[in-house]
Parts: C-alpha cells; structure tokens; sequence
C-alpha cells in the first residue's frame, strides 16, 4: 500500500469515526423513472415552466434562487431553528450530517451519471440561468436531494418541526428552477431519491447515533429559545 494510499485511508478514518464501513445500497431505478424525453410532453412542459418563470422572475426570486444555491445544512434549518443557529455553535450537529452525506451523495451522483441529462440552458440557449452553471448532470437535482437530506436528518431528530422542514425542502426545489438550473422533475426526482434513501439510513443503528449527537448538541438551544419571552 502506498504512502499516499495509506494517508487516505486515515484521513477518511478520522472524518468518518463510527461512520458505516459499508457502502449505501439503493437501487435508484427502482426508485425513479427516467427523466422525460425532450420531446414528450412532459419533457416540454418541464421547459415551458423554466422558461415561463423566467418571463416573470423578480429580483426577489433571484436572491431567493441565489440563497438556496449557497445553502449549508445550518442554513437550511435557520428559519426553522432561529437565527441563532450557524455552524461554527455546533461543530457535532455538522459532523453527524456530513457523515451521513458521505454516505448519501454517491447515491445521487450515481443517478446523475446514468441518465446525463442536460440542463435547460444546454437544451435551450433561451434560458438564462442566474445561478452558476454545475459541472455536473441535470436528473436527479442534487441540490433538491440535498435538502430532503437535511430535511429528514432534522425532522428524525426534532418530529416536532417536520412540517416545517418539508416547506424548507419544497423552497430550495423551487429555488433551482427559479435559478433556470433545474427543471421541475429533476427536483421531484431529487426529493424522491432522497427519501428512499433515508428510509435505509434509517435503518441502522449508527444513523440513530447521529440523530442522538444532533439533539444532544441542539436540542438544548431550542429549549432555552423556548423560555425566552415573546416580544409583542
């Protein structure tokens, strides 16, 4: 084994500490249906609805579609949380996550990488993104997947405000197609994937560990948020 191999290995042994030794198993094609041609309805009404928010895009959509295309787990949960909540305050709530993420994204990239699907803008030249333009594929929206990702870790760990996260999920899937990177089944599809995919996270014990290390961390602000009196 080469040094630089070895180094690796370390490296990812001290990122991961109890992370799964074993990799992910979902079957995303039994999990989403192929993006829609370009040429089926569907396939056109997906352009139809870039373009058409496009027509109408205000300069609050684009700052919208700028805040989700920079979105961190902390910042996700912000407005559901408080303000309050950023990750230098909780370095273990960021550790657990990205744990889970290392074993999550694979999945997403996979899908990308199958069906290599291209964006609006590289289907259409008459759509004009405001939002960076990823290097990677359009289906599954890996942005959307993303959140799903973050909505389900947070919604495991405090039940109480999952209602909540779910609307913070279906923000960021608007923003991407606000922002003319995705089209909408690329962002369904996102959501869908990670869905299947939490289900078997969520099937083993070192997903619950994460879950504890999280409400442990935060679980305490809440609750001290909690007594702080309403301002009238």
């Amino acid at each position: 084994m080469t040094f630089l191999r070895l180094s690796a290995l370390l490296l990812f042994s001290a990122f991961s500490l109890c992370a799964h030794a074993d990799p992910l198993v979902v079957d995303f094609l039994k999990v989403l249906p192929p993006p829609p041609a370009d040429d089926s309805p569907a396939g056109m009404a997906d352009l139809d609805t870039v373009l058409g928010v496009q027509l109408g895009r205000t300069e609050a959509q684009v700052k919208e579609a700028h805040r989700v295309e920079r979105q961190s787990p902390t910042s996700f949960a912000r407005p559901v949380f408080g303000e309050w909540f950023h990750s230098r305050d909780f370095p273990k709530t960021l550790e657990a996550i990205h744990r889970i993420e290392r074993r999550a994204g694979p999945v997403c990239d996979a899908a990308k990488a199958h069906w290599d699907r291209a964006r609006p803008y590289e289907r259409d030249a008459g759509v004009e993104p405001v939002v960076s333009h990823p290097g990677n594929a359009s289906y599954p929206s890996g942005h959307s997947f993303g959140a799903a990702m973050w909505g389900f870790i947070f919604s495991k760990a405090f039940p109480d405000k999952a209602e909540a996260f779910q609307r913070e999920v279906h923000k960021a899937m608007w923003g991407r197609v606000l922002g003319g990177a995705h089209y909408p089944s690329d962002t369904e599809a996102g959501l869908l994937l990670a869905q299947a995919v939490g289900r078997e996270l969520a099937k083993d014990s070192e997903f619950d560990q994460a879950i504890r290390q999280i409400r442990r961390e935060v679980g305490p602000h809440l609750k001290k948020q909690a007594r702080k009196p309403a301002h009238p």
